[in-house]
């Protein structure tokens, strides 16, 4: 049997959501001790009353806001934007790979935006919006995904970062807390890119700036 402040902690060290939180202090504590108590009592193997876990959260605000990194902590180098993109998702075979390669060659000579993501089983392609014709002459195949006028907003990092856990979540929050949808991600050592509905670009954009250049 462990003491609700060893469950708390166990809890808080396994939920980053919790962690971003608590750290910015975006909680209730009371509101927070009633959503946790099945948890802590299913730690601690007993009845434990709500008031008791706001008693333990409180006490340990400050050690539990230590678990999740500071934000200081992450310094951006530069944030760019690119706009006009169009996402498409096709299903990987041998000859859609080797339709897809011809396009590349042709966006690099045009040195335009162009990234392409391979998995096992799907190959996504995004570029301007101004170039979809020339994809599609080339693919008569029908894409199993499709998004025009799509924005990315590309981080760029100090090389340190990567062995920092957290940095991924960590920008994540902020697009979920201004209720951005995330369309995709890619990324390369150390730059991130996130491909977000055009409309949701310059809310993206200042909420990154102020957090990390400003």
């Amino acid at each position: 049997m462990i003491k609700i402040s060893e469950a708390i902690t166990e809890i808080f060290t396994k939920n980053p959501f919790l962690q971003f939180g608590f750290h910015y202090k975006l909680f209730n504590l009371s509101q927070l001790s009633s959503f946790m108590k099945p948890q802590i009592e299913a730690r601690t193997k007993k009845e434990i009353k709500t008031s008791a876990i706001t008693m333990n959260l409180s006490r340990s605000q400050k050690r539990l806001s230590k678990i999740t990194i500071k934000p200081e902590q992450y310094k951006a180098e530069n944030i760019t934007t690119y706009s006009n993109l169009c996402i498409m998702t096709f299903i990987k075979t041998r000859e859609i790979h080797v339709k897809i390669n011809k396009f590349y060659e042709k966006i690099q000579r045009e040195k335009t935006y162009i990234t392409i993501s391979e998995g096992v089983n799907e190959i996504t392609i995004i570029f301007e919006n101004k170039f979809i014709k020339t994809l599609q002459d080339l693919i008569s195949e029908k894409p199993k995904y499709k998004k025009e006028n799509i924005s990315a907003i590309g981080i760029k990092f100090d090389e340190k970062y990567t062995e920092i856990p957290g940095l991924i979540h960590f920008l994540v929050q902020h697009f979920m807390i201004q209720n951005i949808n995330i369309i995709e991600i890619s990324s390369t050592y150390t730059e991130l890119f996130f491909y977000i509905d055009k409309n949701d670009t310059k809310l993206a954009f200042d909420t990154l700036f102020n957090r990390f250049l400003n």
